[in-house]
């Protein structure tokens, strides 16, 4: 071997160490075509190592997720030594769940016999979410800021009230409850590891999360007594009137439930996936009473709850 090509395959191989992407290559003349090599990219990626690659099939990552369309088309391609193009749900070695565009291309010798595969794996979460978003509204996304930015009383990114819209709501059905001797609940929401889900999937992901989370909010108080707010940048605010403190209890866990089954992947979450954490009062207000008093106690409830864990509630 010369030392130009002893230079040119040692190149070859750190540019496929260093690339971003997973890249892996697997033996086309055995069944289900195992691994034989594996990048530094693909171990990122599927959070395994070559070690436990290496000889297995990349069938695994699908987890227990067997019915996708995707994977029909995927092994009709091999088995007819076909390129090909798709796009997963692939899990990684702690169970989160990521989006997988994968490129297969075969690999064949001099002779034109088919020898290998290579995959090209690249983590397109972020893109599928945005995706999922627009097919869901209907709307492009520009439009529909264009449009809820025309509206005063609501937050332009997500369509729930803003926040110097829920104060006022707050006012008038704090006035409201103590006039009636009604029960009021004030509730704090805030997404769990809400900054690391925009280091890691980008904000334009992090905005789509926002409104899923904060549209389902509004589905879960719809009632003309009730008021959802986006607070904060990752903080949704409620205030609600007629609620038991035990039917609030009840009422947030299934709130905690539904947004776990929204499946928003989010690789550095425990549970893999968006989870928010809850904290709330539920009083009939003294006279005295005050908004600022409300919220403050909201937010020590809030507190609690994250200090409790992620996907945690605490409502007094």
């Amino acid at each position: 071997m010369t030392t130009l090509s002893l230079v040119s395959s040692e190149l070859l191989l750190q540019a496929i160490n260093q690339s971003h992407d997973g890249i892996a290559i697997a033996d086309a003349a055995q069944d289900h075509w195992p691994l034989i090599y594996v990048n530094s990219g693909f171990e990122r990626l599927s959070g395994y190592s070559s070690a436990e690659l290496l000889g297995k099939t990349a069938r695994h990552l699908l987890g227990t997720d067997t019915e996708q369309p995707e994977i029909a088309t995927l092994r009709d391609a091999l088995l007819q030594g076909q390129n090909c193009k798709v796009i997963l749900r692939n899990y990684r070695r702690d169970g989160s769940m990521f989006w997988n565009e994968l490129n297969i291309s075969g690999v064949r010798d001099a002779s034109g016999t088919l020898t290998h595969f290579i995959g090209i794996a690249q983590d397109v979460t972020a893109r599928i979410l945005l995706s999922q978003q627009l097919h869901q509204s209907k709307l492009d996304l520009h439009t529909l800021n264009q449009q809820l930015h025309t509206l005063s009383n609501l937050d332009p990114l997500i369509g729930v009230s803003n926040r110097s819209h829920f104060d006022a709501q707050l006012a008038q059905m704090l006035q409201t409850s103590q006039r009636t001797h009604s029960q009021l609940s004030v509730l704090k929401v805030d997404l769990d590891q809400f900054k690391r889900f925009t280091e890691r999937y980008g904000r334009p992901a992090g905005d789509v999360c926002l409104r899923m989370v904060g549209e389902y909010l509004a589905k879960s108080f719809a009632r003309a007594s009730d008021c959802v707010s986006r607070y904060d940048d990752d903080e949704f605010a409620i205030v609600s009137m007629g609620a038991t403190t035990e039917g609030l209890q009840e009422h947030v866990g299934k709130l905690r439930d539904h947004v776990r089954a929204l499946s928003i992947p989010h690789s550095d979450s425990p549970y893999g996936v968006v989870t928010i954490c809850v904290g709330g009062i539920s009083l009939t207000p003294l006279r005295d009473t005050t908004t600022a008093t409300l919220l403050k106690q909201a937010d020590t409830a809030l507190h609690e709850a994250k200090r409790r864990g992620s996907d945690c509630e605490c409502i007094v």
